[in-house]
């Protein structure tokens, strides 16, 4: 199944730079999502009942067969897939530039587990089993040689 994929480099001012990455997701609400952020300029009050299912990943390359932190964050506003420029305030404060914002095949989507195909690879975001109570996730690149 096919799903929007957003990747947003992010800058911020608290926690430095990092990329955002969302998942077009069909249940829920933003609402929860405009009560739990300070105000900002981001896009938000949506009507929609898409969100963007979110991680951010912190500044690394992504190394041969190892895994790197991905943390989960709250769903953000369906509004939010398109923006790229200055958030003026707010914890996420500072420049974001979009830099993918398209469909990809997701074959697996669920609570703890995301399998997607990005730039001809397979990449897994998977829940870390260590970090069962805090939002602690790993990304990592499969090994296949099938792309999705």
């Amino acid at each position: 199944m096919k799903r929007l994929l957003v990747i947003q480099e992010h800058n911020a001012e608290r926690a430095g730079l990092h990329w955002d990455v969302r998942f077009e997701h069909h249940t829920g609400c933003s609402n929860k999502y405009d009560t739990m952020r300070p105000n900002t300029n981001e896009p938000t009050n949506s009507t929609t009942k898409k969100v963007l299912k979110s991680f951010v990943i912190p500044k690394h390359r992504m190394p041969e067969d190892k895994s790197l932190l991905a943390i989960g964050v709250e769903d953000h506003p369906w509004e939010y897939k398109d923006f790229e420029g200055e958030l003026k305030e707010g914890y996420g404060k500072g420049t974001v530039k979009l830099i993918h914002n398209d469909y990809v095949e997701v074959p697996v989507f669920e609570e703890d587990k995301i399998v997607f195909a990005y730039k001809n690879e397979t990449y897994q975001i998977k829940k870390a089993p260590w970090m069962s109570k805090t939002h602690g996730f790993l990304i990592k690149k499969l090994k296949s040689n099938t792309i999705i």
